[in-house]
């Protein structure tokens, strides 16, 4: 799945969803590793490319380990992905932010 089709159903699937007003780390990390995705501007790695388009791929999958639908619960699985990837990419994303207006 190209870069574009990730982005695009991520973004879909952020309109569609009801999530629970904590679900609001998740939206404003995801946005960010959407805008470092984009923005052609800023140099990022294969490897930091990889695991950002992993993280994205693993919220728009509804049945990963611990399925979408369940409520309460079925995004948590989807929070600690980015989370690891948010931790594991610190200092790209120190970096990304010095580079743009990021807040």
């Amino acid at each position: 799945m190209k870069d574009e089709e990730v982005i695009a159903r991520t973004e879909v699937k952020l309109r569609s969803e009801r999530l629970l007003h904590s679900a609001s780390f998740l939206f404003h990390n995801i946005r960010l590793l959407i805008t470092m995705l984009r923005d052609r501007s800023f140099d990022l790695t294969w490897g930091t490319r990889g695991l950002i388009v992993g993280a994205l791929l693993y919220f728009i999958i509804p049945t990963d380990a611990t399925p979408d639908y369940i409520p309460f619960v079925g995004y948590l699985d989807d929070t600690a992905i980015v989370a690891a990837v948010i931790k594991r990419l610190a200092k790209e994303i120190d970096r990304y932010k010095e580079h743009t207006a990021w807040s």
